[in-house]
């Protein structure tokens, strides 16, 4: 495998700051954020931060500008458990899960934000079997798989499926959150592992999701055939984020966005994936999508970090992300045991 410990630690440096800010600006407007987002900064605008700072005009407790959310704990978790040694199964990744959790409790005094169903798990209020109950019966499964896939797409080639597989059954047992993962998962492979070339990307991910979602295909065919970010109409971000404004069931209704979708992120990492050349444009694109956006930002900043570096992003961004030092010694970690 020719892949250097700077890429992999680009990567999960990707991973966070995409993540972090994107989490700042989670459930924005489309047209909010492209009027208003220039990234000369980082801008909090989540509803419930807000009201404490407001409330209390400081800054609360537990919470600090630029810490990530659920999507990097959950990409970590998945990483450590690959290196661990132990059996890649949904019973193993979902211990990893709930031990990055925990200890970020232990560290920050509450649990991470951004959880969705997984949060009854942690707080007791269900337990995991009612999770995949509720996640299988969705129209629109969450897309937790999708941003945590990245790490599988490191493992064996003739295993990416299986393991990319098993992230999505350990928590969404539906054919989009499993289709959402492995395309994740091969993207990555593709052009982080195999050096391939974007324009080919399509065709070598589009063989390996045969025979899971048929509607999944469909789309996919669909974002390959839209023009690049700056000439989408309003009719190509509904192939993207589905019909907009967002609605019931999906999560968030009102805005002009992206849900809380595996399908719609996945593809909408695929092609943001495609048309960048830098991991800030990536950034930058994924986040004036709106909606959901530290989901699709933390994967398009981590994937597009390991291709191109992550020094195009702000020199701000790269000193005040959360966990630098820790997400350094991870990728360490997880470089010696692909080289082993």
């Amino acid at each position: 495998m020719i892949i250097t410990q700077k890429q992999l630690q680009d990567i999960l440096l990707g991973v966070a700051i995409g993540d972090a800010y994107g989490a700042g600006l989670e459930f924005e407007d489309r047209d909010w954020l492209k009027t208003n987002i220039d990234f000369s900064e980082l801008v909090i605008r989540r509803n419930d931060i807000a009201k404490v700072l407001n409330d209390k005009g400081i800054e609360v407790d537990n919470y600090n500008k630029w810490d990530y959310t659920d999507d990097t704990e959950m990409t970590i978790g998945c990483v450590k458990a690959i290196i661990s040694g132990e059996d890649v199964s949904e019973e193993n990744l979902l211990k990893y899960w709930i031990s990055e959790y925990n200890q970020d409790k232990v560290e920050k005094g509450i649990g991470r934000h951004g959880h969705g169903s997984m949060r009854w798990v942690y707080n007791g209020e269900k337990s995991i079997e009612e999770i995949k109950e509720f996640q299988k019966n969705r129209p629109n499964p969450g897309n937790a798989p999708t941003m945590r896939a990245i790490p599988f797409g490191f493992l064996p080639s003739q295993q990416i499926n299986q393991y990319a597989t098993i992230n999505a059954m350990a928590t969404h047992p539906h054919p989009k959150a499993v289709a959402s993962s492995i395309l994740v998962a091969r993207l990555t492979e593709f052009l982080l592992v195999k050096k391939g070339k974007k324009q080919d990307a399509y065709n070598y991910c589009k063989e390996h999701l045969k025979n899971i979602d048929q509607e999944f295909l469909e789309k996919f065919e669909q974002v390959e055939k839209l023009p690049s970010p700056k000439m989408l109409q309003e009719s190509d971000y509904e192939v993207l984020c589905g019909k907009q404004p967002i609605i019931k069931p999906w999560y968030p209704e009102g805005i002009k966005g992206l849900p809380s979708d595996a399908m719609q992120t996945a593809l909408s990492v695929y092609y943001f994936v495609k048309y960048a050349d830098t991991a800030f444009e990536g950034l930058k694109q994924a986040i004036w999508l709106g909606g959901d956006v530290d989901s699709v930002a933390s994967v398009v900043t981590g994937i597009l970090a390991g291709m191109y570096g992550i020094e195009s992003l702000p020199q701000y961004m790269l000193e005040n992300v959360e966990g630098r030092d820790k997400l350094i010694m991870l990728s360490q970690k997880w470089y010696e045991f692909l080289i082993n």
